[in-house]
């Protein structure tokens, strides 16, 4: 039987296959892992897509096909990496790039032109998260919404039960999403005070994080990475793409050289090879 995607082709040659969000991703974990033979990695641009090809690859047969998503404003996997049934890995931090958020590797790392020590870049990194407390919490709210607004959507009708207008009216008229949903969003976010209490809260638990020192899982890594590597390779700096790639491998390998890689780095390599048995 022919395969349902062409893309079986591409998985003859590795234990396992990896789908990653970007390419910084495959850029820090391939420095990170450091010479890594029996993952390969492909970049899928987002993580619906990364769902999408992963879902394919093993619905052909190709249980040695992951996918690693940011966690984004869902549910870590984390606990549930070692269970056959989970093949997208979902981590503890919003970003990847959260990972890398490690001043000591960062002013070890060989683009710190700066010559910045790690309190420094410390320092320069809680100055960074601060302003993200009101934007974050935006952000979650919105997710929320979404998802909210997406629950149990009306699906498309089998064709033999829309024969008639008023088949098809009901279709729509009498769905769960039409009858309960919909009524419970406009009573719970129809009104500006019900939006402004709900970003209360989140404004306070992200301010909570950044006074507790655990932000670093929740705010935005990417952007904070973004934004600090001028502060830090000052010199010769090489424009985007590469710019951002060579920042990550740099953060990763001074990790690597200081023994600072993140248990969830390690724990996600490991969870692959168990799962591809004995060859790893």
């Amino acid at each position: 039987m022919k395969p349902a995607s062409d893309l079986t082709g591409m998985y003859r040659s590795f234990p396992a296959y990896l789908w990653v969000e970007d390419e910084e991703t495959r850029s820090y974990l391939e420095a990170a892992w450091n010479g890594e033979s029996l993952i390969k990695m492909y970049v899928a641009g987002g993580h619906e897509p990364i769902r999408a090809v992963v879902k394919a690859a093993r619905q052909d047969g190709n249980t040695h096909v992951f996918g690693l998503r940011d966690r984004d404003f869902t549910s870590s996997n984390r606990n549930q990496w070692g269970n056959a049934s989970v093949w997208l890995f979902a981590g503890d931090t919003l970003e990847v790039e959260n990972l890398m958020l490690d001043a000591e590797a960062i002013a070890d790392c060989e683009v710190n032109t700066s010559k910045k020590t790690a309190a420094q870049i410390e320092a320069r990194l809680v100055e960074l998260a601060a302003p993200q407390v009101h934007w974050m919490a935006c952000r979650r709210l919105i997710s929320e919404l979404s998802e909210a607004v997406t629950q149990d959507f009306i699906k498309h009708p089998k064709r033999d039960t829309v024969q008639t207008h008023d088949q098809a009216v009901e279709a729509i008229t009498k769905s769960t999403w039409r009858c309960q949903v919909l009524p419970g969003l406009s009573a719970t976010w129809g009104v500006a005070p019900a939006i402004e209490e709900r970003l209360a809260v989140y404004e306070g638990e992200y301010g909570a994080a950044l006074q507790k020192g655990t932000w670093r899982v929740s705010f935005s890594g990417k952007e904070i990475l973004q934004d600090l590597r001028g502060a830090v390779w000052t010199k010769k700096q090489r424009a985007d793409p590469e710019g951002k790639q060579a920042f990550v491998r740099a953060i990763a390998e001074a990790q690597r050289k200081l023994k600072r890689v993140p248990e969830e780095v390690i724990a996600l390599r490991s969870a692959i090879h168990e799962r591809i048995g004995p060859s790893s």
